[in-house]
C-alpha cells in the first residue's frame, strides 16, 4: 500500500466527537477548532489533510491553543485511522 492508498476519513460528526473527548480543550477551544477546520471537513479529511491542518493550526499566532493541546488533539484524530 501507498502512501496515499488509504481512503479512510474523518467525518464532521466523529470530529466533533472526538473534540469532546478531550478533556484539555475548553468549549470555547474546542469551537475554535471546529472553526480551524470547517472548510477542510466538507469532504472529510484524511490522515495527511489532518497532519497538514493540524501542522497549519501550530503556526497560528495569538490563538487560546497551547502547543499541548494541539498535541492531544493530533493524537485523538489520529486515532480514528489506527
Amino acid at each position: 500500500m501507498g502512501l496515499f492508498s488509504s481512503s479512510k476519513k474523518i467525518y464532521r460528526d466523529d470530529f466533533k466527537k472526538t473534540l469532546r473527548k478531550i478533556p484539555q480543550l475548553s468549549p470555547n477551544e474546542q469551537n475554535y477548532v471546529e472553526g480551524i477546520f470547517n472548510d477542510s471537513l466538507k469532504d472529510g479529511l484524511s490522515e495527511y489533510e489532518i497532519k497538514k491542518e493540524i501542522s497549519r493550526l501550530k503556526n497560528v499566532s495569538g490563538d487560546s491553543i497551547d502547543s499541548s493541546e494541539i498535541k492531544k488533539l493530533k493524537k485523538k484524530l489520529l486515532e480514528h485511522f489506527k
